[in-house]
C-alpha cells in the first residue's frame, strides 16, 4: 500500500563552480514507489542523486527524508536512511560476494567495526532472496556485469535503509538481464515497502516499471507527476526536445520510439 511521502525535494539548486547544474528542482516520492528520473544526457540525473545522498552540497533549498532536512544528519545518519546502488562499482581488493554484501552495514558494527553471526545470517538472507546465495564465496571482480548488479543490490538490502537510489542500474546488460534487474527492483520495492529512485535512458523501461516519473532538462523539471498522468508523446518530446511517437500494444502497454523525418534536411 502505497503511504505519504517519503522523499521531498523542495527548490534545489546546485552549481559547478559558476555554471548552474539544478535550477528549482522540486518533487517528492512516496513509500512503495519507483520513480524513474528521465531526461536527455547532461540534464542533472546523476547530479541529483549526488545531491540527495549529500555527497554534494546544494546551493539552496530543502532535501527532507520523512520530514528530516538531510543537511543536519551525519554522514552516518544518512547512511542509515539512504542506500546507494551506483552504475558500476570498482573494487581494488579481491572481496568475496559475502563481504561486498557485509560492507553495507558498516554503520551498525559498533565500536569494533566487526560484523556479528546474525550479520552473516542476514547477508545470506538477501542472497538468497535475490537468488545468487551460489555465489557467496566467488570474488566480486569475477562476476558478470548483471551479477555485479544484484551483489550492489543485496548490499543496498543490507544496510536496511528507507530509500534506494540506483544510477542507471540496466545501462550495462543485455536484454534479458536488463528486464530481470528491474522485476526485481519492482519486486523488493513493493514487497520491502522502499522508497526508489532510478536514473533511466529509456523511457520504454520507464514506463514499464515506474509508479512515478521525474522527466528532467537543462536541469530543470520539465514534468513529474504519476506514469499514467505524464507519460504521453508531449511530455517526452519537451523532456527530449525531439518528436516522439507513442503507439499502445495489444496488452495495452504504450511503446516510446522516436518520430524521425529521414526526408528533413
Amino acid at each position: 500500500m502505497i503511504e505519504h511521502e517519503i522523499l521531498n525535494v523542495e527548490n534545489l539548486n546546485f552549481s559547478y563552480s559558476d555554471r548552474r547544474i539544478l535550477n528549482k528542482i522540486s518533487f517528492s516520492v512516496k513509500r512503495g514507489e519507483i520513480c524513474g528520473l528521465l531526461g536527455p544526457n547532461g540534464c542533472g540525473k546523476t547530479t541529483l542523486l549526488k545531491c540527495i545522498n549529500r555527497l554534494l552540497n546544494i546551493e539552496s533549498g530543502i532535501i527532507k527524508i520523512n520530514g528530516r532536512d538531510i543537511s543536519k544528519l551525519s554522514r552516518s545518519e544518512i547512511a542509515g536512511l539512504i542506500a546507494v546502488v551506483p552504475q558500476e562499482l570498482h573494487v581494488a581488493f579481491s572481496f568475496s560476494v559475502i563481504q561486498m554484501v557485509l560492507m553495507g552495514g558498516t554503520v551498525r558494527y559498533g565500536f569494533s567495526g566487526i560484523p556479528g553471526r546474525k550479520d552473516y545470517t542476514l547477508a545470506y538472507e538477501i542472497l538468497e532472496e535475490l537468488n545468487i546465495d551460489h555465489l557467496a564465496s566467488r570474488r566480486y571482480n569475477e562476476l558478470s556485469g548483471g551479477e555485479k548488479q544484484i551483489v550492489l543490490i543485496a548490499r543496498a538490502l543490507f544496510q536496511r535503509s528507507e530509500i534506494m537510489l540506483l544510477d542507471e542500474p540496466t545501462s550495462h546488460l543485455d536484454f534479458k538481464r536488463q528486464h530481470l534487474i528491474m522485476e526485481m527492483i519492482k519486486k523488493i520495492t513493493k514487497e520491502r515497502g522502499l522508497t526508489t529512485l532510478i536514473t533511466l535512458h529509456d523511457p520504454n523501461t520507464a514506463g514499464r516499471y515506474c509508479n512515478r516519473l521525474t522527466m528532467l532538462n537543462r536541469g530543470c523539471v520539465c514534468h513529474h507527476g504519476s506514469r499514467d498522468n505524464i507519460f504521453h508523446a508531449e511530455s517526452l518530446e519537451s523532456t527530449y526536445d525531439m518528436k516522439i511517437n507513442i503507439e499502445q500494444t495489444e496488452s495495452g502497454r504504450s511503446v516510446v520510439y522516436p518520430a524521425f523525418d529521414l526526408n528533413k534536411k
